[in-house]
């Protein structure tokens, strides 16, 4: 009996312990930076304080009671706005642990009124690479606040070395961390190891005039503990205390909500609109993709990783945000790994005949923005004969007024930049009368207005077409006419979202579709809409695929939106029901007389009937579903490559006639070449490669320079290998062949492979070269579009 009363008495004791259990201490100005709550400290009421479950304020002392969760495994502060953290937000539970007093420190690069941030994503490295010194940099360059990482950092390797390489005391700026699929690891639970190095997986926090709310992956490699309900309990508690002036800036490894912005769990939910949500940052499908939804005014942001091509070969970038009261007010795309990159475009290639003409050079830098550019310009006895402004037209290319007759002399030039931090860099270059051995004199160049991706200049109706994209969703995309005989701008349409592949045409009608799937046709002359379609109804992921025209039908979409639209009216004529998933390829659509081959990455290559959409064969064996070129069609022979097999296919049944594994890198947006017995194909890592189309042995091969930017997946500077990409098809010009490569040059070669000559226009060259009678068109990366005389 008297055992029992004990243990009865034992088991009350602990069951009022647990009850008056609580995790207390003060949010407090650590002003000796000890981590240690000191007498005499100030305190911070009205602070936001959470364990993830219970969400409340501090008092009038900085002080704060949660009652005790078993639960919970941290308590955490919602750093005020004109605050960071000292050490860091959080602490862990712990039955030790006596007080869970937080220290912040004033952090004077933020303004009430602006906040500029970084947004990266997707790193998923253990290699120390030239991005985090970029990043790092330009934040410090442009007095950002903080630096967001929004998931996959990625697997236990790449955890452990961003929690060592990539943290706030490094990098000189609070970095915060989101979940993604691949950080939920072996472990006691998913988060686990997540939770040791980087703290809560959910959180907030105000910076500037917002309030940001950081939410996990709700599942990935290994399941986690948390649930979608737990979180979204949290987040109603954590939104109803927030300043209901602030906008909300959302953040989430995925865009994992519907068009409503309504999370929903299996028992709660929240209507994210009622608190004045305005962006959605994510990550996770490896491109840049950014969009306004129209019904609600939300900014959805995206980007692809700053160290690596993407997966439909985004260009590696981050992001450079910036907020106000409102909400987003800019997104700028930087594209990393590039320092000092300053190149003038050949004056001698213009013409040699007497007249000013004006200077164009490429400038861009990575880590700072540019002020300004000069050109100073020696005679072959060093006097000074011009010094010049010259003027933006897109973030890489700037032009001067007609500054100086070139013709028959040799000069030195000197480019001088100007940065916004108050450095400087200068580059020198020679030039003179043309080398007679290039056959190419420039007879003009037009500008865009902005940069252009893989957009293959386009010539009709007596005007040059080409595309513009913006990465940042700020508006900037349009299609855009230039005069043949001048380049200069005849008119220009503005299109929902970034156009980046290829324009089609046919009778009079421009057809083009856009990355968020709203296909456009226009009057050629005019520039008129003559129909939308909104295809994709703005579903993930982005739409990079070149559409098809053939006898008056245009082709475009994937997935459940490969669709066949009549030309002239819009009107569908038949819609894909046969196959799903995957990413559109970046590549382009193929169209026979009774066929349509394209494909999915991480899917297929799929062979439609082209008149009725009926799937005929599919391919996905032996990387044939890694998608990122089309294919070419001779005869009853299919040519198509996979990671770095080529093969050689039955165009009736798909089956494999011939195939070949090489060692070459086939992801690429390039479509494979038939001239003669030759096959020609392009490759990410080893410039062009020329095969016997019959027996798929190697001929020859020409390897390009360096990329300038890294858009094939999974291409990256940090492998310490050369990445030699040439994302565009080699054209014929006689029996020679022509491309342009992603380190600014443009090549022609013999039908041996030889270099005839390469000319350095300073920015990547992506699309493919246009050819016409004897003219030569290219478009680059700038938006640079050039006309030369092909003699």
């Amino acid at each position: 009996m008297k055992k029992k009363y004990y243990l009865l008495t034992s088991l009350l004791a602990l069951g009022m312990g647990v009850a008056n259990a609580q995790y207390k201490g003060h949010i407090f100005i650590d002003s000796n930076g000890n981590g240690q709550f000191d007498s005499g400290e100030r305190t911070v009421e009205h602070a936001v304080v959470s364990d993830g479950y219970q969400v409340l304020k501090t008092d009038a002392n900085g002080q704060f009671e949660i009652p005790a969760n078993p639960a919970a495994r941290f308590v955490f502060v919602t750093a005020p706005a004109g605050f960071k953290p000292a050490k860091s937000h959080f602490l862990k539970i712990s039955p030790d642990r006596k007080e869970y007093s937080i220290g912040l420190i004033e952090d004077t690069s933020q303004d009430p009124d602006v906040l500029n941030f970084i947004q990266i994503t997707d790193t998923e490295t253990y290699l120390y690479g030239p991005w985090i010194e970029n990043v790092r940099k330009y934040a410090a360059n442009q007095k950002s606040s903080l630096i967001m990482h929004t998931g996959d950092i990625c697997y236990e390797p790449g955890m452990r070395f961003h929690a060592q390489q990539v943290n706030s005391q490094l990098m000189g700026l609070p970095v915060y961390y989101a979940v993604g699929n691949h950080d939920l690891v072996k472990g006691e639970y998913g988060e686990k190891l997540f939770e040791d190095l980087f703290g809560p997986t959910y959180y907030s926090f105000d910076a500037g005039p917002a309030h940001f709310v950081v939410t996990p992956m709700w599942g990935g490699d290994y399941k986690p503990s948390y649930t979608r309900d737990q979180v979204i309990a949290w987040l109603k508690k954590d939104l109803e205390l927030k300043d209901k002036n602030k906008p909300v800036i959302f953040i989430n490894h995925d865009f994992d909500i519907g068009p409503d912005f309504i999370l929903k769990g299996k028992t709660e939910e929240i209507d994210l609109k009622k608190y004045k949500l305005k962006a959605w940052l994510f990550g996770h499908w490896h491109n840049n993709y950014s969009f306004v939804n129209a019904s609600s005014g939300v900014r959805v942001i995206s980007t692809n990783a700053p160290n690596k091509g993407g997966i439909d070969h985004a260009v590696g970038q981050f992001l450079h945000i910036k907020v106000t009261q409102d909400g987003v007010e800019d997104v700028a795309p930087k594209y990393s790994n590039l320092f000092d990159h300053i190149q003038l475009i050949d004056p001698a290639l213009q013409s040699t005949e007497k007249g000013k003409i004006p200077f164009r050079a490429q400038v861009y830098d990575s880590n700072r923005d540019v002020a300004s550019v000069h050109v100073r310009v020696l005679d072959s006895k060093g006097n000074q004969v011009a010094y010049a402004p010259f003027k933006p037209l897109s973030d890489w290319s700037w032009e001067t007024e007609p500054l100086m007759d070139v013709s028959n002399k040799t000069y030195t030039a000197f480019i001088e930049v100007n940065y916004n931090d108050g450095t400087q860099a200068t580059k020198k270059e020679t030039f003179g009368v043309s080398d007679k051995t290039n056959q190419l004199q420039l007879k003009w160049t037009g500008n865009l207005g902005g940069n252009t991706w893989k957009v293959s200049p386009l010539l009709v109706e007596g005007l040059v077409l080409g595309a513009t994209f913006d990465d940042g969703g700020n508006g900037k995309s349009k299609i855009v006419a230039l005069d043949e005989k001048s380049g200069k701008t005849k008119w220009t349409f503005s299109t929902a979202n970034s156009i980046k592949q290829k324009l089609r045409y046919e009778n009079g009608i421009v057809a083009a579709t856009d990355v968020a799937g709203n296909a456009y046709a226009l009057d050629a002359k005019t520039g008129k809409l003559i129909w939308k379609k909104e295809l994709s109804q703005g579903r993930l992921p982005s739409y990079v695929t070149a559409g098809a025209i053939y006898e008056g039908v245009y082709y475009t979409g994937y997935g459940s939106y490969l669709t066949a639209l009549d030309l002239k009216t819009g009107q569908e004529l038949w819609r894909n029901q046969d196959w799903n998933g995957g990413e559109a390829m970046p590549g382009e659509i193929i169209v026979t007389k009774d066929q349509l081959f394209t494909g999915a990455n991480w899917n297929s290559l799929f062979a439609h009937d082209r008149k009725t959409g009926k799937l005929m064969w599919k391919k996905n064996e032996d990387g044939l579903r890694f998608r990122s070129g089309g294919v070419a069609v001779v005869g009853n022979e299919v040519y198509a490559t996979g990671l770095n097999t080529v093969f050689v296919l039955d165009r009736l049944s798909g089956n494999v006639l011939r195939k070949k594994t090489l060692d070459y890198d086939f992801k690429v947006m390039a479509t494979p070449v038939i001239s003669g017995e030759q096959l020609l194909l392009s490759t990410s890592d080893k410039g062009i490669v020329a095969l016997d189309k019959n027996t798929l042995n190697e001929k020859w091969n020409f390897t390009t320079g360096e990329a300038l930017i890294y858009t094939s997946s999974y291409s990256s500077p940090d492998q310490n290998k050369l990445v030699a990409t040439v994302e565009a098809a080699p054209q014929q010009v006689g029996t020679d062949f022509v491309f342009g490569a992603s380190d600014g040059f443009l090549y022609r070669l013999d039908p041996q492979g030889k270099l005839k000559y390469k000319i350095n226009l300073g920015a990547p060259i992506l699309a493919e070269v246009l050819v016409k009678d004897n003219l030569l068109y290219v478009t680059d990366f700038a938006g640079n579009v050039y006309s030369f005389n092909n003699n």
